[in-house]
């Protein structure tokens, strides 16, 4: 891996009231500005400390250096912003090396440079001392940083890459655009004990599970948004003789004045994890949808999936709940009206590997429960020796991420006038095949 280094950057009063300006429920959002860089050599991401007087370190941020704009001048993004509580510059010089004013870089002018190696990582060391609340926070940053330009393979990573769909996926349904998600997922970082086979080559490592044999994705991203277990996570897994299995509490995002609850539990250790199922229950609507995730594989030139024994295990058991569950009685206002209503989807992913500091969703298909029963049936498309293959050219009746994301935002897809109590059955039924399960409830 590359040598870390590092910059620090210098605002002017009127900057740092714009970016005080941005801070949203405690949060500060990505920002962007115009600075004369003309020596940066950051090709994609680097770290940079922010101040906003003569005498503090303010800010840890992820910044790219963006397009020439003017002479010497270039857009900068600045992002992942982890609030230091205005660390005392001199506190930090006395512990180091070198007087780290000689690096600052003044926003207006473009003076300075990069923070060498050695001082970069005493600086995030000292930083860590002086606020040990942090040290996480920092440490995932710079994790971010180092695995940026990698991607993460592997049986384990491969739940992990199901869960990281199905989280970004439930919050684009959420906020109803991709700067919620691209914020959250674009922040996960493994921890760096957790990676393995490191390829400096390929940009390729694996990731390892923990001791104890469990994971998940929402352990990746920024703590704030975990918060202690609630009455919510109680009521939908409190099952009499089992105590399912759940980490980190729930995770909690918020949307204006509406907030989103993702709880995530699994009975089993991450490799003996047969996949991952989304349920996501959309308030305004009084609907729940539920995703299954299977992972396509790369055979010649294209990702292909291939139905087996458990997919059909699986289709029938959501058959089964559709024959049970589903209202048949008349619509009785507007919302009720849904364009499919038996509520399963599945989506089939690419199994591209997860790549940190990207908020991106990997393009792939979904498609319903009725579409998949014709898939895999005796008209649907067939390999060379005759056995049910789905491609993306050969299964052409699937939604994207965003018509997905948007017709179940909008109640045009998913259940009417399933009761909680279906709903905690539901979550039983899938909990016990083996899955793990991201449940994602509008509060």
């Amino acid at each position: 891996m590359p040598k870390p280094q590092g910059l620090i950057i210098f605002f002017d009063e009127s900057q740092r009231r714009d970016l005080l300006s941005e801070k949203s429920e405690g949060i500060f959002k990505n920002f962007s500005d115009t600075l004369s860089v003309p020596d940066w050599n950051l090709k994609k991401l680097g770290l940079a400390l922010l101040s906003f007087s003569n005498s503090t370190i303010d800010f840890l941020a992820l910044v790219s250096k963006g397009r020439h704009v003017a002479t010497a001048k270039y857009r900068v993004e600045f992002s992942n912003i982890l609030d230091l509580q205005s660390i005392n510059i001199e506190h930090v010089s006395q512990k180091i090396d070198a007087n780290l004013k000689q690096y600052f870089i003044k926003s207006s002018q473009g003076i300075g440079g990069k923070i060498p190696n050695k001082t970069w990582t005493q600086t995030l060391n000292i930083l860590k001392e002086i606020r040990p609340n942090l040290a996480y926070d920092i440490d995932r940053l710079n994790t971010l940083l180092e695995m940026s330009n990698y991607r993460i393979k592997g049986s384990t990573s491969e739940i992990l890459l199901q869960e990281r769909e199905a989280l970004g996926i439930s919050l684009d349904i959420f906020s109803g655009s991709n700067k919620l998600r691209n914020d959250v997922i674009g922040s996960w970082a493994p921890q760096k004990e957790q990676l393995t086979e490191i390829d400096e080559k390929l940009l390729e490592a694996k990731l390892k599970t923990s001791e104890a044999g469990y994971s998940n994705f929402l352990s990746g991203i920024e703590s704030r948004h975990i918060q202690e277990e609630s009455a919510l996570q109680h009521d939908l897994f409190s099952w009499e003789g089992q105590t399912p299995f759940h980490e980190a509490g729930i995770s909690s995002f918020t949307q204006g004045q509406r907030k989103l609850e993702v709880i995530y539990a699994n009975r089993n250790a991450l490799e003996k994890t047969l996949g991952v199922d989304l349920i996501y229950y959309n308030k305004q609507y009084n609907a729940f949808i539920l995703v299954q995730y299977k992972l396509m594989k790369k055979e010649s030139n294209e990702f292909v999936y291939r139905p087996d024994k458990q997919l059909k295990d699986e289709l029938k058991r959501m058959e089964t709940f559709c024959s049970t569950f589903i209202p048949t009685d008349e619509m009785q206002k507007h919302k009720d009206f849904r364009l499919n209503s038996d509520g399963f989807m599945l989506k089939l992913v690419p199994n591209y590997g997860i790549k940190p500091a990207s908020g991106d969703l990997i393009r792939g298909m979904y498609v319903t429960r009725e579409y998949m029963n014709f898939l895999i049936g005796k008209n649907g498309p067939k390999g060379e020796r005759k056995g049910s293959i789905i491609t993306f050219e050969n299964s052409p009746r699937y939604l994207t991420n965003t018509e997905f994301s948007h017709s179940t935002n909008r109640g045009w897809i998913g259940t009417r006038g399933v009761t909680s109590q279906t709903l905690k059955e539901l979550i039983k039924q899938f909990y016990e095949t083996g899955k793990a399960i991201l449940v994602a409830y509008e509060a």
